[in-house]
């Protein structure tokens, strides 16, 4: 199989490394290996890449892969980038978000726009025209259920609910369990409400994209209309906005 027009962009995280053909900007075919699994993720690159492709390493770690190609960019803070980067200290930005940034500046070129990334964090980056801002990093809804068990005595653990926003679910807690629910998910919900409105007061209208892997509790938010603002989900804008990335220095 020829991938001769093909850019292969590589994610690495702590735990897991995800992995992405792109032809054409578009996202062809992705995979996702545990970090143990680095034997299986060789042999998917080496399945999949020439010596002649286009690849973006992007890594969080120090573990090695090995990488069949002549053509390898490692992401790093002075790798050029097509925004300008008015972050004051870009050697501790996180690849993630500055990948981000690059991604919803791709889909709205010239105007203003703000990711949100609920994951392990939610992460808040905004652009402005031509130029990444900064943004917010809080704890994601995960770390802020089991910040309320471990930093308590006698609260438990509760897990994140995708029903709370259904009509018969109580607005405010009639029980331990649903008070820690509504604590935690409805105020996110406050949350990123005020942080839109508060940029959007400074900035103007925004485009707002969503991502990450908690998002998908929020679903019935956006529904019914809670968020003050309508939403573009985008599953792969880290990737994506790593290819965009690649591009611009193949380009260049």
């Amino acid at each position: 199989m020829q991938f001769c027009c093909m850019n292969l962009i590589i994610d690495q995280g702590n735990t897991a490394t995800k992995a992405a053909l792109f032809e054409g900007g578009i996202l062809k075919t992705k995979v996702i290996y545990a970090k143990k699994d680095i034997h299986r993720l060789e042999d998917w690159i080496a399945q999949n890449c020439q010596s002649d492709t286009n690849v973006l390493w992007s890594s969080v770690t120090n573990q090695p892969i090995k990488i069949n190609s002549k053509k390898i960019l490692c992401l790093t803070s002075t790798t050029p980038l097509p925004i300008e980067n008015e972050y004051e200290t870009p050697e501790t930005l996180g690849k993630d978000r500055i990948a981000n940034a690059v991604a919803i500046w791709s889909k709205t070129k010239n105007n203003s726009a703000l990711c949100i990334d609920m994951g392990t964090c939610i992460k808040y980056d905004l652009v402005v025209e031509n130029a990444y801002k900064g943004g917010n990093i809080s704890p994601g809804m995960v770390m802020r259920y089991k910040a309320l068990n471990v930093f308590t005595d006698q609260l438990p653990e509760i897990m994140p609910n995708q029903a709370i926003f259904e009509n018969n679910f109580p607005e405010y807690g009639i029980s331990t369990a649903t008070s820690i629910i509504n604590g935690v998910q409805q105020a996110i919900v406050h949350e990123v409400n005020g942080f839109v409105a508060r940029y959007q007061e400074r900035f103007g209208p925004l485009t707002i994209f969503m991502s990450g892997g908690d998002a998908k509790f929020f679903d019935k938010a956006f529904k019914k209309g809670i968020f003050a603002f309508s939403v573009k989900y985008w599953e792969d804008l880290t990737l994506c906005g790593l290819n965009e990335i690649l591009e611009y220095n193949v380009k260049s």
